[in-house]
């Protein structure tokens, strides 16, 4: 089985994001490679030509906010890691004193439960335009 890779998709109704003064916002989802594709501890890199870095101008700076979420309420949270580039999945459900944890090294996406290869997940990433 492969490592699984993610692809950053914009949303095509804005074409070059959202300008809002000095910083400009990109919306979009996030699909996976293939289902049988498995998790790397750390987090997974975006499929050659579909990075973050891709989405737009100014896409290629560190942003400044990222949010990543499932539309489906699956209870999988996903978290961009700036300096990695990777995004990470992890497990929900962490209680008042321990964090959540991340999916387990080499599974198969559509072996966790529920199914992450079907998840609809969406994101929102701020970058600096100056």
């Amino acid at each position: 089985m492969a490592t699984a890779t993610v692809k950053y998709i914009a949303n095509p109704a804005l074409t070059l994001g959202d300008t809002a003064q000095e910083t400009v916002i990109y919306f979009g989802t996030i699909s996976f490679s293939a289902a049988t594709d498995t998790y790397l501890t750390g987090g997974l890199l975006g499929a050659t030509g579909f990075a973050v870095s891709n989405l737009g101008p100014y896409a290629d700076r560190a942003p400044i906010y990222f949010d990543v979420n499932t539309q489906a309420g699956s209870g999988w949270e996903y978290e961009y890691n700036v300096a990695t580039k990777k995004l990470m999945i992890i497990a929900g459900g962490g209680s008042g004193t321990a964090a959540a944890v991340e999916v387990t090294n080499a599974t198969a996406l559509n072996a966790a439960t529920p199914n992450i290869f079907t998840d609809v997940v969406a994101f929102r990433a701020v970058f600096p335009r100056k």
